[in-house]
């Protein structure tokens, strides 16, 4: 049986759970700082309509993302402004792991920067 802690993190594991796929996290990369409609997510995957449909409904269920509709046209935004962030600090571990001890703690330090830069555009 779950503690409490692993049970408060359960909602936390959706989200992880759901960026657990390439054509999801690609659209949550291209959601940073913007709104797209499946149309652009179609576009830019090569990926059939109702396959973007599923991925996009994966990613409503954990509420990674959010959605308004306009017209006929439903547009996508992030609940977490903060992925893609960590989408990029993920791409880059691999480069970072050559680096020494000194210039690791560089990189990491400005990556904390632009999350913090990137935190304090969203307030504004």
């Amino acid at each position: 049986m779950a503690n409490d802690e692993t049970k408060e993190l359960a909602n936390l594991a959706e989200v992880f759970k759901a960026l657990g796929h390439p054509t999801r996290l690609w659209i949550v990369k291209h959601l940073a700082g913007k709104e797209l409609c499946v149309c652009d997510f179609v576009a830019g995957t090569n990926e059939e309509f109702s396959a973007i449909s599923q991925h996009l409904n994966v990613l409503k269920k954990a509420r990674v993302v959010k959605f308004e509709k306009r017209g006929k046209h439903i547009f996508y935004s992030l609940s977490y402004p903060c992925i893609p962030w960590l989408i990029d600090c993920m791409e880059a571990r691999d480069e970072v792991s050559q680096l020494s001890p000194d210039e690791q703690a560089n990189v990491f330090e400005q990556q904390r920067q632009k999350l913090i830069d990137h935190l304090l555009q969203l307030r504004n």
